[in-house]
């Protein structure tokens, strides 16, 4: 028995979800948009026959089965962009699926309908509301080709060049304060200060010279292993430069009182800040890394910063080498340094993380547009990744922006691919390789799969085949090594993909090893060791665009000199960036590359220079003047410094050392 639908029906079945891209969300919008719907409707809408009558009358009324957009060959997302471009064709039983778009799951107001009316879309093209709205992100149909891949400009218009404000930076303690900045230390005291002004009793006195000697502490404890943090006082095991910094009173109350945002300010719910006790520090971090120029070729990669903390942000991965701790999303260059990240919480897919010009791709897919928004566009930038994130919408996505992608794809992602499938590839011969084109919105994507221990699978916009070159690989039948062909675009992944594992093995060698019961204190330290390797990579790079790479330190010297340097530098005086070298400051250089072994080592240029706690002291036995240029011998010494100087009338040796 057929029945006419009321308005209200008709609302309670189409459920239009809170943060939905319909476009209508006054009720303004509804009076001014509207068309006749359908008149006649029998029996409950989700029964399987009354379906049949739905899609029919839906088709007969709104004419889905003409494309909306005739210039358009290949259906794609409807609201990746803003003219709609797709083929309505789609099962009317999937409508009634809950959506996935968005996290939050709010209760909407119902909008005044007149009756047997509907919304009109603001565009030209009449769309049902329910079609409308759960419209598929992924592409339903490809066309692939066995054609040649055509060639693509791939010529870099960027600018990685450091700017002056970079070039100028010279020490360690200059460059780690580019990017740890003053006004971050400024705000860690402070939070600190507020988090403990109700204990009256025994308050806190900390400036940011105490912060800064208690980061210098935290670096040369990662240079210095020992297990027990509070043997680094011991007299036997302790370390002297530990000690002469802060007793071990003083650094455990820091510890075990530092606060980096208002904890007033968290807010309860599903969608709040997981990481509010730690977020001026992430977003503080985050805009520093971006002052650095970019560099062409860029990589998204996972990072684990290990720990068993209790901790809802904590996770669980089986397949790396640190199973527990905090999962982060890094964009890094390949010399590995990490431009932006992104700590992973588990509310990836809320909606309000999305910029309103941005996709919905899925939730691995939009990490790399959010991570990607630093990136700057219609410049030719290569960004990779790897199979978790690889997807077509996205290459797609990324091509419309002028940013170049390449990526390892799983084959299930790759619908009515005209490769040779697994089973065929594996009865291959070692180096064998497939490939099909596609292209979609304009768009060339070309699918690779090449036979090496395992088949790998690759997607690219702007790599390909040729030319194709031999590599190396160890035969067991034949008990010897090999030439197999070898497929442009693997070297091409293979040379620029490795920029995050890059960045984590140099963490390894010396990162902070200090166990708490809070768990965003691992965060921290994880987030200075990553801004410690980022410095050092600068200073790499500075140095490299000086044309002057017989200057570049060590990274455990780095550390070093940047650890002596908070833990002695005083508060009198802080170093303008900038200052030229020196006479004595090339000459102190030139003496460090000398062959013979030196007793006295000088120390960093801001610890010579602060004018602070600098003292003549006896010396036991007679020694050389470490000022360059002066040959005598003396019996006195700088307490500070710990460098014979001479000092006495005449002498001037050891005021020349300390401004000069």
């Amino acid at each position: 028995m057929n029945k006419k639908l009321v308005d209200k029906e008709i609302i309670h079945l189409l459920e239009i979800p809170s943060g939905s891209e319909d476009g209508f969300e006054t009720e303004s919008d509804v009076e001014n948009e509207k068309v006749d719907l359908w008149n006649e409707y029998g029996g409950d809408l989700l029964d399987e026959t009354n379906i049949e009558k739905f899609e029919k009358l839906v088709s007969e009324q709104f004419n889905v089965d003409t494309i909306l957009d005739d210039k358009v060959e290949l259906p794609i997302f409807e609201h990746v962009y803003d003219e709609p471009q797709t083929s309505i064709e789609t099962n009317t039983t999937d409508l009634f699926l809950p959506s996935t778009s968005s996290v939050q799951q709010t209760t909407r107001k119902v909008p005044k309908l007149s009756k047997n009316k509907c919304y009109r879309s603001k565009r030209n093209n009449p769309v049902p509301p329910i079609i409308q709205n759960h419209i598929p992100i992924e592409i339903k149909e490809i066309t692939w080709s066995k054609d040649n891949f055509p060639p693509v400009d791939t010529t870099f218009l960027g600018n990685s060049t450091l700017p002056e404000d970079i070039m100028e930076l010279e020490t360690p303690y200059q460059i780690f304060k580019y990017l740890f900045t003053v006004d971050l230390m400024q705000h860690i005291c402070d939070e600190t200060k507020y988090g403990l002004q109700n204990s009256l009793s025994n308050p806190l006195k900390m400036s940011t010279n105490d912060l800064q000697k208690y980061i210098g502490v935290l670096v040369l404890m990662s240079i210095v292993n020992i297990s027990n943090v509070r043997k680094y006082w011991s007299p036997y095991l302790g370390n002297d430069v530990i000690k002469d910094t802060m007793n071990l009173n003083t650094f455990e109350k820091i510890r075990s009182n530092l606060h980096f945002n208002d904890n007033t300010l968290e807010t309860r719910g599903p969608n709040r800040d997981r990481t509010h006790k730690i977020r001026p520090l992430i977003e503080t971090l985050k805009n520093s890394f971006r002052r650095v120029p970019i560099e062409e070729h860029l990589a998204v990669d996972e990072q684990m910063c290990s720990t068993k903390a209790r901790s809802s942000v904590k996770v669980y991965m089986p397949n790396k080498p640190h199973k527990w701790g905090y999962k982060l999303f890094v964009l890094s260059g390949a010399s590995g340094f990490a431009y932006n990240f992104e700590l992973f919480t588990g509310q990836e897919n809320n909606s309000e993380l999305r910029n309103k010009n941005e996709p919905d791709l899925g939730s691995s897919a939009n990490v790399v547009v959010r991570l990607g928004r630093v990136i700057p566009k219609h410049q030719n930038y290569k960004l990779f990744f790897d199979n978790y994130y690889t997807t077509l919408p996205l290459l797609v996505y990324l091509k419309k922006e002028n940013i170049l992608s390449l990526g390892t794809v799983r084959r299930n992602r790759l619908k009515n691919v005209v490769l040779l499938d697994d089973s065929t590839m594996l009865k291959k011969p070692r180096g064998t390789y497939d490939h099909c084109v596609t292209n979609i919105r304009n768009t060339d994507i070309v699918a690779i799969t090449w036979k090496d221990t395992k088949n790998v699978n690759l997607l690219s916009t702007f790599a390909a085949i040729e030319p194709v070159t031999k590599v190396s690989r160890y035969d067991r039948k034949m008990n010897k090594r090999v030439e197999v062909d070898c497929p442009h675009i693997i070297k091409v992944y293979n040379t620029h993909m490795g920029g995050v594992d890059l960045l984590d093995g140099l963490l390894g060698r010396h990162k902070i090893k200090m166990r708490s019961r809070k768990w965003y204190m691992r965060l921290f330290h994880h987030l200075l060791d990553v801004t410690i390797v980022n410095s050092w990579l600068l200073h790499k790079r500075i140095q490299n665009q000086k044309l002057d790479n017989n200057n570049v330190l060590p990274l455990m010297e780095f550390r070093e000199q940047l650890a002596i340097t908070l833990c002695k530098l005083g508060e009198n005086n802080m170093p303008k960036r900038g200052r030229p070298s020196t006479d004595i400051e090339i000459g102190i250089i030139k003496k460090g590359k000398l062959g013979t072994k030196q007793k006295e080592k000088a120390p960093p240029k801001e610890i010579r220079t602060d004018r602070y706690d600098h003292w003549p002291v006896p010396n036991q036995k007679k020694t050389r003047c470490k000022k360059p240029g002066c040959k005598g011998f003396t019996f006195s010494k700088c307490g500070k410094c710990n460098v014979s100087l001479c000092c006495g009338k005449g002498l001037e040796c050891f005021t020349l050392w300390h401004t000069t």
